[in-house]
């Protein structure tokens, strides 16, 4: 079986910027990255990429990493009416949206 709604051509960082966004969420814990564990992210990928990100490659990859954590925000929300994904997602897009902007 295939997930063919997630095969997409994409920038590098609308890529890299979910990935940020989400690589922890394995195992029991199952969560997001936070805002600090995003930004080490974004930085040593770039790193290992052997070059800077651009500003606009910089925006894109928070606003693409903000995108999929409201995504799978709502999904937890009806889920888990109760849970706690919305509200952590409420408390960290001010702070998401100026690291776009940085």
């Amino acid at each position: 079986m295939h997930d063919w709604d997630s095969a997409v051509a994409r920038p590098e960082a609308a890529l890299a910027g979910p990935a940020a966004a989400v690589f922890p969420a394995v195992g029991p814990e199952n969560r997001p990255a936070t805002v600090a564990e995003t930004e080490r992210f974004l930085s040593e990928y770039a790193r290992a990429r052997g070059r800077h990100r651009t500003r606009e490659e910089f925006e894109v990859a928070w606003a693409a990493g903000l995108w999929v954590l409201a995504f799978n925000a709502k999904k937890a929300s009806v889920a888990q009416p109760n849970g706690s994904a919305a509200t952590r997602l409420a408390g960290e897009a001010p702070e998401r949206l100026r690291s776009a902007d940085a």
